[in-house]
């Protein structure tokens, strides 16, 4: 398994202490949101230092909280596109080799979302300029079905992902796919895929620990056990306790040991 967990599952505590966490439990690496840096205003040197010191892998997260690539207002597209930048620049700070970053949403559902996507096709050629100047790798994460978004089918990355190809990837997020869809018939047809996130989910409510939703347990089983490019376990826990992060390696504990189980008993 190549298993990292985003950082916001330890939302409490600094990304340094955050790693020692994925480390102990023989994670491969963490995927640095770069709110979570911010938030702590932890020392570079200190993530820089750490990731050396364990030897892990570090993928980043951009900052997507209160941003929009496609806003109708100019003045928030354009601090959005500055923001995925100071993005990119704290991951080649921290030594993390690609940057996940959302695609931004439609302002109106009365405007054709031909019109959002032209904006947002704006923004990401920026954002390339940029990224390819660092050597930064982007990768973009097709969203979930719901209001104002619009970027949540594999057909909609392909077209956006195109122009920019190779340098732009993609991120595929298990829990962003319909339960009534078919998980795997969608990551067949997503392109350029770089990084999976995964994630239980009801069809209330995304991004649970793995086992506590309708996501078919073969299905998790099947992408966690992906190896050629990192599998990210995602959630939010504000929690000193780091419940639903406990859950989630419960959950992965039990997936090797099954799987051990059955490679000697097979």
């Amino acid at each position: 398994m190549n298993l990292l967990f985003a950082s916001t599952l330890a939302w409490s505590y600094p990304i340094d202490v955050v790693m020692k966490m994925a480390n102990s439990e023989n994670f491969t690496g963490v995927e640095v949101w770069a709110e979570h840096v911010w938030a702590h205003e932890t020392a570079l040197e200190t993530i820089k230092s750490t990731r050396k010191q364990l030897n892990l892998l570090l993928t980043m997260h951009a900052a997507s909280w209160d941003l929009n690539l496609c806003a109708l207002n100019s003045g928030i597209r354009k601090q959005s596109i500055q923001e995925i930048k100071r993005s990119i620049e704290l991951a080649i700070d921290i030594g993390a080799n690609n940057v996940t970053f959302h695609p931004g949403k439609m302002t109106l559902t009365s405007f054709q979302s031909s019109f959002h996507e032209q904006l947002l096709v704006e923004s990401i050629a920026e954002i390339m300029q940029f990224a390819k100047q660092e050597g930064i790798t982007m990768s973009l994460e097709m969203m979930e079905w719901k209001t104002k978004e619009f970027v949540t089918e594999p057909a909609i990355v392909t077209r956006l992902t195109e122009p920019f190809t190779p340098y732009l990837k993609t991120t595929f997020d298990v829990a962003h796919i319909p339960l009534h869809e078919n998980i795997v018939l969608m990551w067949e047809n997503m392109p350029h895929v770089n990084k999976i996130h995964i994630s239980d989910a009801t069809a209330e409510k995304l991004h649970l620990p793995l086992g506590e939703g309708s996501i078919k347990r073969d299905t998790l089983s099947t992408f966690l056990h992906f190896e050629q490019f990192p599998i990210v376990i995602e959630g939010f826990d504000s929690s000193k306790e780091l419940t639903r992060l406990k859950k989630n390696i419960d959950y992965v504990k039990k997936q090797i040991s099954q799987a051990t189980y059955k490679g000697v008993h097979s």
